[in-house]
């Protein structure tokens, strides 16, 4: 009888585990420079944090006991609003099917649905077993939490010029590694005379499906919402944004000091072995051309810098492939995408991969931001998975003709 008590509390205690998110809010507000400030200034005493920000728009997510208040707050100091998101539990239960059974095999697997860290896994074995003339495993690192993470090569040349495709930095942005394994199976599958099968003649691409090991489980089994690493820096909370830990900037404009707050920088440059893995894979890829940090959401497509105003050197180049990216993505579905400078399209953001990358070399770097445009969020449900990967997978193929052009 006693077995049976302990056997109940434990999974009572295991259920109780995973944060619920019932009658929390997502509210789209339209702030002047002062106003978002003011936001800013009382986001810990009403607990929200931010979705996204972009001039003129903030997306903030509110607990449910705050949001009367928050509301409140807003009418009062004349900040318009929208709400987006009314129930956020109800558009989290209705994204996936979170238990539904495991895809280990191949033959089975869904491109159209949301992946655990294990099916990835076990995928990444089962692509290169299947297609092991063109793909080959390369180990990123190890996480905090003693994961090993992994990548897919693919390669039909020999010497030629790389092309590094990263996904799954911020832990709750699912529709990323999403798109990393739809791109893997557009190259692994490129027939002779597709686009795919022409620039596997002059271009390896290096695909990382989830960069952040420890965050993206968590988001499956602990917090939905959870976007940092899973660091313990001995601090009232754990975590630090992979984001904003790179060493070009670290710890200036748009990062922050609180180790609560989604953009901690963290408790020092590199401190968190999730980056310094990326860092150090990247880096010993012989002739890398290219760089794409994938995220979501808000529907842009960017370049360098992000923690200044001032333009890099290469501002020419990347524009027009920027316009020519945005062009194709558009071509696909209908979907505008906004494309230039990220600290002009979106927001400054100190310590962040494309700068850093930018700062040591490559200079076609790039950080993307997928669907949707905040109605969804980061709970996009997975009928959306599909054209997201395939008009991401245009504006790719467009960086990729211009390191078969030399321009990169």
């Amino acid at each position: 009888m006693r077995a049976a008590v302990l056997l109940i509390c434990a999974f009572a205690a295991s259920a109780c585990a995973e944060k619920l998110f019932h009658g929390n809010q997502v509210l789209r507000t339209f702030p002047d420079e002062q106003q978002r400030e003011f936001l800013h200034s009382i986001a810990e005493d009403y607990d929200f944090d931010f979705w996204g920000e972009a001039p003129g728009q903030v997306d903030i997510h509110v607990p449910r006991i705050y949001s009367p208040i928050v509301q409140v707050l807003l009418n009062r100091n004349m900040i318009k609003y929208e709400m987006f998101i009314e129930d956020l539990q109800e558009n989290i239960d209705a994204q996936a099917d979170r238990f539904r059974a495991e895809q280990r095999d191949l033959s089975s697997f869904s491109y159209n649905v949301y992946h655990t860290f294990d099916e990835v896994d076990a995928w990444i074995d089962n692509m290169a077993a299947a297609y092991s003339d063109i793909v080959s495993i390369f180990t990123v690192g190890t996480s905090y939490e003693g994961q090993a993470f992994r990548g897919l090569k693919f390669s039909r040349g020999s010497n030629n010029p790389a092309f590094y495709i990263n996904c799954g930095l911020h832990a709750r942005e699912w529709v990323g590694p999403s798109t990393c394994i739809y791109a893997a199976k557009y190259l692994a599958e490129a027939q002779p005379g597709s686009d795919e099968y022409t620039m596997l003649q002059s271009v390896d691409f290096y695909l990382t499906p989830v960069s952040n090991p420890d965050g993206y489980r968590y988001t499956w089994n602990g917090d939905r919402m959870w976007r940092k690493t899973r660091s313990d820096n001995n601090k009232r909370c754990m975590g630090v944004d992979p984001n904003r830990n790179w060493d070009v900037n670290w710890s200036g404009e748009g990062a922050s000091s609180n180790p609560c707050n989604d953009a901690y920088y963290g408790p020092s440059v590199f401190s968190e072995v999730e980056v310094t893995s990326q860092r150090d894979m990247v880096m010993s890829i012989p002739n890398v051309k290219a760089y794409i940090d994938i995220h979501a959401y808000s529907q842009l497509w960017m370049w360098p810098w992000g923690y200044t105003s001032l333009a890099p050197a290469d501002k020419s180049l990347l524009n027009q492939m920027g316009l020519d990216s945005v062009a194709a993505i558009k071509a696909v579905h209908g979907q505008t995408y906004e494309q230039g400078q990220i600290s002009r399209v979106i927001y400054q953001a100190s310590g962040s991969s494309a700068d850093w990358f930018y700062q040591n070399g490559i200079t076609c770097s790039w950080a993307a931001e997928l669907r949707d445009t905040g109605r969804y969020g980061f709970t996009l449900p997975e009928r959306y998975i599909q054209p997201t990967a395939e008009e991401a997978w245009a504006g790719i193929k467009v960086i990729a003709s211009y390191i078969q052009t030399g321009q990169c």
